[in-house]
Parts: structure tokens; sequence; C-alpha cells
């Protein structure tokens, strides 16, 4: 694949964001970088990301964007305080996905910089307006993912696996420990069918006994 350096590929990244910013910015998300971001329920992210392809497969002319939703003690895996950053790109997000994905595509929806940047941004605002925000309006509090998480599998493309794992860790930040042993045992059990890797049986093992789960 040959590099098209006729196009300054940061400017016409920057007009699509920018265009997409200007018509999400009322639902309460900031621009920071390559990232539109918005926190809800005071400390969970939901972050809309751009990305362009690696020089070195000289692909920077390709361009794709990720949706994402992060609830700290999912990634963190404590239920004890957790220090936030400003910000999160889709890359710490523990709900996961893709323009392209969120509609069933097993691969992201890709846009070539050569290409018409209007018409990107007129697609993707559509999307993101009528397709992700309304998702992520449901999924805005820990109650709300443990109910509806299930509903919406395009979203959550990368690491479903783990989601009874990450109800437990929801269940054990709002306290009720007893749905929290539960779930994290489930997984534990689905795991011992699903992954054949040992360390990950180790890291439960150190997990369990950090979270007071240990028998």
């Amino acid at each position: 694949m040959k590099q098209d350096n006729s196009i300054n590929v940061t400017e016409r990244i920057n007009s699509i964001e920018n265009a997409v910013y200007a018509a999400i910015k009322k639902y309460g998300f900031r621009k920071y970088g390559r990232t539109l971001h918005r926190r809800v329920s005071d400390d969970i992210s939901q972050s809309i990301t751009f990305f362009c392809g690696q020089s070195y497969l000289n692909a920077t002319h390709l361009m794709w964007v990720e949706t994402g939703i992060r609830v700290p003690e999912c990634v963190e895996r404590t239920f004890g305080p957790i220090e936030l950053k400003k910000h999160y790109s889709t890359v710490p997000c523990n709900i996961r996905s893709s323009l392209g994905q969120i509609d069933g595509q097993k691969t992201s929806e890709i846009f070539d910089l050569r290409g018409d940047i209007t018409s990107y941004s007129e697609k993707i605002i559509d999307k993101v307006v009528n397709r992700v925000i309304p998702v992520f309006d449901i999924l805005s509090s820990r109650e709300s993912i443990l109910i509806h998480r299930k509903e919406y599998p395009t979203f959550d493309y990368w690491d479903r696996h783990l989601m009874l794992l990450e109800e437990s860790m929801i269940y054990g930040h709002l306290g009720d420990m007893d749905k929290a042993k539960e779930s994290f045992f489930k997984y534990v059990e689905l795991a011992r069918i699903q992954c054949k890797n040992p360390s990950h049986f180790r890291y439960l093992d150190e997990l369990a006994v950090k979270l007071g789960f240990a028998e």
C-alpha cells in the first residue's frame, strides 16, 4: 500500500473531529486531542476516539472511530478509591467497539482520508448522534450497565467475555458483596471452560484474595 503524501492527514482528521465535536458538544462532550469525552455518574467515562493507521505500514491516510465506556473498578479491579485522570481515550475502556462494529461488522469502518472528508463528517455525525449517544445515555450508570449491557453486544465488542467479572466489580463498588462474590465465581467457572491459560487462573486466585473472596 503506497502512502499518499499529497494530503495533510492531521488537518483532515482535525476537520472531521471538529465537525463531530461541534455536533455533540451540547451533549456534554469535551475535546482532548483525538478523543471526545464526557463523564457520567461522576466517574464513568464515555469516549469517542479518532485513530489513523501506522506510518510503518504506510497507512496513516486510513482513519477509524472507536467508542468506549470506562467503569473505573472494572478496569482497576479494586473496590477501593481510584484516582481518575481528567479524560480517557477508548483504549482503557472496558466496554469498547467502533463505528462499523456497532452495526454488526467484524471490523471497524475505515475512512480513506484521500476521499471526501465532508461526506465522512456527515456520516460519522449521523452515527454518533443517532446510534452511539442513545446507547451511551442508557449505559450511563452502574445500575443501568448491570441491567442493559447485554442488550448492546455490538457496543461491547472487545471484552464482553469479561462481563461477569466486571459485574462482580460493579456490585462490589455498590456495596453488594454477596452478589459481587457470586458473579466472581460464576466468571471463574465459565473461564475454566473457555480459557486454557494457567496464568489467568493464578491471577484470579490472587484477585480473590485481594477482594476478600478467598475461602
